[in-house]
């Protein structure tokens, strides 16, 4: 008899989106980029953003969406480093948004370190943000960031897989991303 969730999961994988030039990927460290200005696309404008790990290849082109924003970041250097981000000491104390922002939260997108605590925020945040994005979902590093039994529990998924570079996943409750492109 086959398992009756996997009848209603949505999954698609794809090796280029594209994107405005401004977001293509110019490394190994950025190429979420193309795949998180797809979920950024698709939200409303009122949706807030999320980012758990700041950094050069996503904090300055979310800032420049002119979006609620929220990034956090436990290394105190790169935290430093963008007005828009907030210096922590662990991503367990972040609270879910409340009040009128209950499910206001868009975007939630995954780059943390330490990189084996991110199948935990995923797990811990999946109800609270409309998609979450996950960077370094690729197979061969499923060792380091063991993400790959969380994702697969999502409803709908699109996993982005660029030629010679670390994979990204989109994965929502609600939302069917696998449609998005």
């Amino acid at each position: 008899m086959e398992n009756r969730n996997t009848l209603y999961k949505m999954t698609k994988t794809v090796t280029e989106i594209p994107c405005p030039k401004e977001w293509e990927s110019e490394s190994d460290w950025d190429s979420h980029r193309a795949l998180l200005w797809l979920a950024v696309e698709h939200m409303d404008k009122s949706d807030s953003i999320y980012e758990f790990g700041s950094g050069d290849g996503s904090t300055p082109l979310l800032a420049n969406t002119k979006r609620w924003i929220n990034s956090y970041e436990t290394n105190k250097e790169w935290a430093d480093k963008f007005i828009h981000t907030v210096h922590i000491d662990d991503y367990d104390h972040i609270k879910f948004p409340d009040g009128e922002w209950v499910n206001k939260v868009g975007v939630l997108f995954v780059d943390s370190a330490p990189g084996e605590g991110r199948k935990y925020l995923i797990d811990k945040w999946r109800n609270n943000a409309k998609v979450i994005v996950a960077h370094d979902t690729e197979s061969g590093a499923e060792y380091v960031y063991g993400m790959s039994e969380v994702l697969s529990s999502f409803k709908y998924r699109l996993d982005y897989q660029p030629i010679g570079k670390p994979a990204t996943t989109i994965v929502s409750e609600t939302i069917n991303v696998a449609e998005w492109i």
